[in-house]
């Protein structure tokens, strides 16, 4: 199976509208970083000021405004002589991703289970019916967005919304590596339904214990996530050809 899945520039950006939501900085940081996230960018390739400028309609200032956004995300980067791009897959901060995912979400989830209220049930139950909706239609780019809205429930849930910005930070290369899977067709979306619905019925039971071992069980250890990535050869081939390079110093390769 082929896996270079780089596209045009402008088959992946879509003009923004000065009437959309947020200003024109945030429009085209939310371009960007959908498009990164999705993969559809492919890691390491170079990104042109001139060229998104074309595609989004926009000057060149408010794309350089969120070009710096995403340096500080470590979603691109700048490198001197060969431009900008967009940053190599990091194992290394998947590993931090899916560590920092683990253990906030299961201290936030038996929280959640021991302050939720009828308001927070409704809004879990009413989320699984769209992640269900989402897979009979095989919209994966929106079960996607509707698994990233469950767990930021957990962490309202919990008392926790300011956590919400901090992790989409956190695991944002855990998020990529999802979107790589997804485009394989490496998928398991039936489970993560049921792992769900195991987690809320936790919640609503006011059973703390029972929560955190759902979405322990539901997030994996950190290890093991690790080693599934060795687990199908396009994907892993795929990663090995976009990952961060240890680079050549004067006094030998350094990583």
């Amino acid at each position: 199976m082929s896996v270079d899945f780089e596209e045009a520039l402008d088959t992946v950006l879509t003009p923004v509208s000065p009437e959309g939501d947020g200003n024109l900085v945030t429009q085209v940081h939310q371009a960007l970083r959908t498009a990164i996230v999705q993969v559809r960018l492919r890691p390491g390739s170079a990104l042109s000021e001139k060229e998104i400028a074309r595609c989004l309609k926009v000057s060149k200032t408010p794309i350089r405004e969120a070009l710096i956004r995403l340096v500080e995300e470590r979603l691109v980067t700048v490198v001197p002589k060969s431009g900008t791009r967009v940053a190599p897959i990091d194992i290394e901060r998947f590993r931090e991703g899916c560590f920092a995912r683990l253990h906030i979400e299961v201290a936030a989830v038996a929280q959640a289970a021991t302050l939720r209220n009828d308001e927070h049930i409704i809004q879990m139950k009413a989320n699984l019916s769209r992640q269900r909706d989402a897979l009979n239609r095989e919209a994966y780019w929106d079960f996607f967005l509707c698994d990233e809205q469950f767990h930021g429930l957990i962490l309202k849930a919990a008392g926790l919304k300011g956590l919400i910005p901090i992790m989409e930070v956190a695991k944002v290369e855990v998020d990529r590596i999802r979107s790589l899977k997804n485009r394989l067709g490496i998928r398991r979306t039936e489970t993560v339904i049921r792992q769900h619905e195991e987690i809320v019925d936790a919640i609503a039971a006011r059973d703390p214990g029972r929560a955190a071992d759902a979405i322990r069980n539901h997030l994996g250890e950190v290890d093991t996530r690790i080693w599934e990535l060795g687990e199908d050869h396009a994907l892993w081939s795929f990663i090995e050809s976009v990952s961060r390079r240890p680079q050549k110093t004067s006094l030998g390769f350094t990583a």
